[in-house]
């Protein structure tokens, strides 16, 4: 990797160690994958003051997986399965993913990360898949068998795509340890991706740029499947591609004829 390695804002957590240390935590997989795909990853801490000077240094946006999303976020309740929420960080990310894309930022959100760019579309997720959806796979099976990069279910991908060009498929094994998942879609996006069980598990956006929605973990993975090594590839070619392009340039002002 060189000096002109682009930047990727990998969004960050508060962790409450305990009362006297808490602390601000990134899993390191995502920087690992991030850097074997040729970027430079930069940690971007969950803080207000600091979140738009760290957005403004990135070329690209990764957002995480991680814990449930508050669904007053998508006008719902709480249902008693529901997890833990960090409204902190609900806050970061919902406007790392708006500002991504209003500015036409590349952005790849993984697992959790696909949950908050539907959510800042004005999209709704479940809030417990195995309570409001019985039936269907088990999608903690990663995390049930102690593998998290373990493979368990086939994601089929839509045609087409930026993520079926991405891995150079259709179809794709996927590890799974999540209990939400997207339910109304978001404004602008479309469905990509869906489980075995029609769970939807990939999103992207119907924007100039690079969008993916992921709901599996690549960041796990691209060491033994090559299709997630392609699209952390395919995300920082874009993001390459994105910082090269030259600014718009404003037009002269028109003369009055006779002025």
């Amino acid at each position: 990797m060189d000096d002109t390695a682009p930047i990727i804002a990998v969004s960050m957590w508060g962790e409450a160690m305990s009362e006297r240390a808490p602390r601000i935590v990134g899993a390191r997989a995502y920087f690992e994958a991030t850097e074997a795909a040729g970027g430079a990853p930069m940690g971007v801490v969950p803080l207000k003051r600091s979140l738009r000077t760290l957005y403004d240094l990135a070329d690209g946006v990764l957002l995480t997986g991680g814990g449930d999303v508050d669904p007053v976020h998508y006008d719902e309740k709480p249902i008693p399965q529901l997890g833990p929420v960090d409204p902190e960080r609900d806050y970061a990310e919902l406007m790392l993913a708006r500002w991504a894309l209003e500015d036409d930022k590349p952005t790849l959100a993984i697992c959790r990360g696909a949950q908050v760019l539907n959510v800042a579309c004005g999209g709704s997720l479940y809030q417990d898949l195995p309570s409001q959806l019985p039936g269907g796979l088990n999608h903690n099976e990663s995390r049930d068998r102690g593998i998290r990069g373990l493979a368990t279910h086939q994601l089929d991908v839509a045609p087409q795509t930026r993520l079926a060009r991405a891995i150079g498929g259709e179809s794709l094994p996927a590890n799974t340890h999540h209990h939400q998942a997207v339910k109304d879609l978001g404004e602008g996006l479309t469905i990509t991706g869906r489980a075995e069980d029609g769970v939807i598990e990939a999103i992207e956006h119907e924007s100039a740029s690079w969008v993916i929605g992921i709901q599996c973990h690549p960041e796990m993975m691209y060491h033994e499947h090559k299709w997630a090594a392609q699209l952390f590839t395919a995300f920082l070619d874009e993001v390459r591609y994105h910082a090269q392009r030259p600014a718009p340039q404003p037009l002269p002002a028109i003369r009055r004829v006779g002025s």
